[in-house]
This record gives C-alpha cells, structure tokens and sequence, in this order.
C-alpha cells in the first residue's frame, strides 16, 4: 500500500512540476486530535475543555483554569505515524494561552518511477503548529479564542519531491456560548480565508476553509456521575455537510465510556464509521483509547492518548445563600441591607466586611445593615466557615452615587449630574439641591473646570486675581486656580464679574478650548441659527462633533441664551477627562476594594 500511495504521489509532484498547476491538500488536523474526541466520533466544538481545545476549538481556552497537556499518537493504514502534542496554561482567571503540533509523515518510502525502476528511498510528512489564546467574558456568558498556524508540507527522495517542500501561515478563530452550566453552543472557522502553501516549483497549495457548528449538553444523572453529549456539523465549499456525534459516561470520576459516530467526506460521497473509546483518570492524569473502523477494508485504526487534567475540584455541598444586595447595585443612600442564609444549625460565625453578624439557629438567617458612608464604589464581602473548616464567601459589588433632591427620575440630565458630582466634578447646595435649571455663572463654571482638570485649591486665605472677586468669595480658590492654569480670563478693566451669566457659546468655546477640540473653518451652519461667520461656529461645530451637543434635539441651539447648570453638566461630562472617569465609575471590573466596615446589626429578618 505505501509503494503504490508514493508511486501515485511522485506522480502527482512530476505532473505539478510540469504545468505548474495549483492544487487542494487536506489540513492534518481534520484526521482528528485526541483519542477523547475521536472516541466521540470527533463532536467536541461546544464540549471544548482540556488541552484538546487548542486544536479543536481555541475559544475552550477561555475555560481552563489550570495547565493542560495532550498528545496522541497512531499508525494510520500501518504506514503513517500521526502524532499530537500540545498544552494550556492559564493567563487569567478568564484567559490561557495555548499550543501544539500536528504532525503525520512516513519514511523509508521505496521510490520508483512509470517503468518500475528503483529511485531509491524517501520520506514525506505534513504538519500545523499552533500558538492560541481564548478568554472568557463571563457577563456575556462567551468564551472567544483564536489560533496562529504555521502548516507545512514536504518530503525527500528525489529533486522533485524536494522542491514540493510547501509552508505558508493560516489562522482558526472559535466562539462558546453557554447560557447554562448544562448547555453549549460553539462554533470555529478553520482557516476561514483559506491557507495557502508556497513550494519550490511554482505550485501554489490550497487548504480550503472548514467551518463547524456544535452543541454539547452536560448532566449528572447520579451522584458522582457525569454525561455529555455532543454532535457537531462540518460545512465548506465543494464539500457535503457531514456530521459527527458523540455520548461520554462516566459511572465514576475514575473511568469514562465513549461512542460516537463520524463523517467524512469520501471518493464514493459520504462515509459514515462507528467510533468507541475509553479513559482513565488517576491523580490528575488521563490515559484515552479510541478505535476507529474505517471503510477501506483492513484500515481500522486505534488511537492512543495520554495527558494531564489536574484534579477534578472537590464540589462543596455547603450553601452560604446572600439573598440580598444583589450584585452591581446602584444605590443613593448611606447604608446597604444585607441579608441572606447559612445552612440550619450551622454554628460558624458569619462575617460582613470583617464584623460578626448573628445568625438565627433555627432559620439560619442572617441580616445587618451596612454603613456606606462614601459614595463611589464599595465592595462586600460576606464569609463564612464549611463544615470541613475552608472558608467560603459571597461577593457583592456596590455603587453608590450621590444624589440631588431636585434631580429626579425622568430628569433629561438626571445621569451626567449624578456621575459627574459622584467622580467630584461638579457639587450641589447646602440644602441638598442642585438647582439643575438655574442659568450657570462664571464663578460657577471656573470651578467646574478647576475639578475636571483635577486641580487642587490651595487651603488658605487665595490671593486676589481680580478687582471685584473678593478673597471671601465662596469661589475665591478656584477662580485663582483657574486663572494661573489659563483656564479663564477677566475684562480690560480687570474685573471678571464672577457672578454673571454665561452663554451657551461662550460655554461651548470655554469647554472646546479646555478639552483641546480642533477647530476649523465652517461650511455649513452647525445649527439653524448659527451662522458660518458666528464668531464661535467653528467651536460649536467642534463640540457638536465630539458629542458635546448631543443633548440638543432642536434645529436650533439659541447660543445667546444663558446656559443652565444642567447644560453645563452635559456637555462637560463629555470632554475627554470627565469621559474617562465617568467610564472608569461606571466599570464593574475594577475599582472595587474590601474594606473592613461595622455593620449595625441585627437578628434574623
């Protein structure tokens, strides 16, 4: 069978040499990676766990929390070894890096040309080495990934199987969605535009695109038992659909049952085997066998793998429940409610931010009321010990925004006045208002912009920059700040008249010179009674375009009018700084620090 596969594959290159044609060649991997999935019948695109993903489906990346091996190894039709290794390692807690080498080749090939006369020995092989990356974005309930490919093909023997010596690089990308622990859906596009191989004799090798689909459901039928199923569907140009499915047991987490069914595409259209398979899982190490029937009579292949797992995690039976706050609330007072259950008759101590709250023997519940004393972001941390003495804890991430008694829901500017005075950009009255109506003066929009850039008041009796600013003025500080930070400037006659009103232009061209906007001659009127030759079109132009106006739903801005300080809130709330930290507020995944707290505390519910 060798002899006359290599006589076919010499001809094959001579007839290439010849008329430099192109020509399509398979992707090694699609013979199938690990004697787990083979024994599956190959259906593992959703399954896609364990260092197997690295190949199969690069978004399983996403899933590994700890470092993975794989290798297998097989002795196709007797004469081609096919031999896997590859690994995963985590990066973060929701990432891992990933890669591998596919390889098939055979030697001690006896060369002969069309008249039967020896050419001697040679040798020929194909491989991919992968270098792959997947992250899981747990609020999406998604796990992405991609892989970089370096494919190679070429033999030896003779001058012209040594110049069919072909490489080139290729990409696979894959996606994971799981909606429930049980359930999966995964799909991965190998080689998605196509890969193409470089030789030396001008021919231009093809591999075509493969694209898989798949679902996976997880069970556990009894204690200590486990079930997968999977099936998964091939799709490509000038190729039938063919489809591959699989079913996992494991009666106890030491052994693992495997059947499955494969299709490939064949001479004579699609060909349909059987697959089983069998594992074995001690101290973290895995031992898979699968047997492969094929149609060619005598091809029966047996596939053999070793790998590393780690330890299957002890799953804790202890229910530590926090019913309430629910995570990434948003709240305006000063304390939060916490409660939630411990099992009944527990009698560990449970703890909120480090204090001790009673728990109610005969219910198991549990309640305190946590000061929150400063707005921003506070995390909570809720522990507790299981029965077997391991801590256990529960998690809340909390935000609190400060709040004005004017400013109610529905407001149009309810947000940007509620973020911007939370991050410190902009403050209310005494009285607990903000008067979001009231027309903004100057004094009022220098402090503004002496917060946004972050600027400190020097504590102190300021020193006098104008004329009628008095050093008792409430914003005495800022106005001097604002001044030597050439944020501001006065009149001729050296006065700055703090505590008149300023318009929306001159509002506009304030915040488009502080936040540094490009500015340039106007075609078109911004607004329909703006003028191309208003003394702040371009400016009013720049801020329309930086989003800065986005507030206004009219034809017309009325730019004379006086600005409100709700207005002001607005447009300042997207200038490039108050952007950054409203975004860096708003985040969930940073910014959330334990702090030990004392909750006021009480029994029960």
């Amino acid at each position: 069978m060798r002899k006359i596969t290599i006589m076919v594959l010499a001809v094959m290159i001579a007839v290439g040499c010849a008329f430099a044609a192109d020509r399509t060649i398979s992707d090694p991997i699609q013979i199938g990676v690990g004697a787990r999935p083979m024994g599956m019948g190959k259906a593992y695109v959703a399954l896609a766990e364990d260092a197997d993903t690295v190949f199969m489906n690069p978004a399983g990346l996403g899933s590994i929390t700890g470092p993975k091996l794989t290798s297998m190894y097989t002795s196709l039709m007797g004469d081609v070894s096919y031999i896997v290794i590859g690994g995963a390692y985590p990066n973060t807690e929701n990432s891992a890096f990933g890669a591998g080498i596919v390889t098939n080749s055979t030697s001690g090939i006896d060369l002969r040309d069309n008249n039967q006369q020896s050419l001697g020995f040679g040798s020929w092989g194909q491989s991919d080495m992968f270098v792959s990356y997947g992250m899981r974005i747990p609020e999406a309930k998604l796990q992405v990934g991609g892989s970089i490919k370096y494919m190679t093909q070429g033999g030896t023997g003779t001058a012209d199987i040594e110049k069919a010596n072909a490489s080139g690089v290729s990409f696979d990308v894959g996606a994971v969605y799981k909606p429930t622990e049980q359930f999966s859906v995964g799909i991965v596009a190998q080689n998605p535009l196509g890969a193409k191989l470089e030789s030396g004799n001008n021919i231009e090798n093809s591999v075509p695109a493969l694209f898989t689909v798949g679902t996976a459901f997880r069970s556990e039928p009894f204690a200590g038992q486990k079930l997968n199923m999977a099936i998964d569907a091939d799709m490509g140009a000038k190729r039938a659909t063919t489809f591959h499915v699989g079913l996992e047991y494991f009666p106890t987490p030491v052994i693992g049952f495997r059947i499955g069914m494969d299709q490939d595409p064949g001479v004579g259209g699609v060909e349909t085997n059987p697959t089983a398979g069998i594992g074995l899982r001690v101290s973290g190490v895995e031992f898979n066998y699968a047997y492969h029937p094929y149609v060619i009579s005598g091809n029966d292949t047996h596939y053999f793998s070793i790998g590393y797992v780690g330890m299957e995690p002890e799953k804790d039976s202890f229910a530590l429940n926090l019913t309430s706050p629910a995570d990434k609330s948003v709240i305006y007072d000063d304390n939060v409610k916490i409660a939630g259950n411990v099992p009944k008759g527990h009698k560990e101590a449970v703890t909120v931010n480090g204090t001790t709250v009673p728990v109610d023997a005969k219910t198991g519940e549990f309640s305190a009321t946590l000061p929150v004393e400063q707005i921003g972001k506070k995390l909570i941390v809720v522990e507790t010990l299981n029965d077997k003495g391991k801590k256990v804890s529960e998690d809340r991430r909390i935000l609190r925004l400060v709040s004005f008694r004017d400013v109610g829901e529905g407001y149009w500017a309810k947000k940007p006045i509620e973020h911007t005075g939370t991050v410190g950009l902009i403050q209310g009255y005494p009285d607990q208002t903000f008067r979001p109506d009231k027309d903004l003066t100057r004094a009022e929009l220098a402090t503004i912009l002496v917060r946004t850039k972050g600027a400190s008041v020097i504590s102190g009796t300021p020193l006098k920059v104008f004329k009628d600013v008095k050093t008792s003025h409430w914003a005495a500080g800022y106005i001097e700040v604002a001044k030597r930070m050439g944020l501001i400037q006065g009149y001729p006659n050296g006065k700055f008249n703090p505590n008149s009103k300023v318009t929306k232009a001159e509002a506009i061209v304030i915040l488009a010179r502080y936040d540094k906007l490009p500015t340039y001659a106007v075609e078109n009127k911004p607004y329909a009674d703006v003028k191309i030759n208003h003394w702040a079109a371009g400016y009013i132009q720049a801020a329309k375009e930086a989003h800065m106006l986005d507030y206004v739903k009219d034809v017309k801005i009325r730019p004379s009018e006086d600005v409100t300080r709700a207005e002001s809130v607005e447009m300042m709330s997207h200038t490039s700084l108050a952007d950054k930290l409203i975004k860096d507020l708003l985040s969930w995944d940073t910014g959330f620090q334990y702090e030990l707290s004392k909750p006021m505390l009480k029994a029960g519910l």
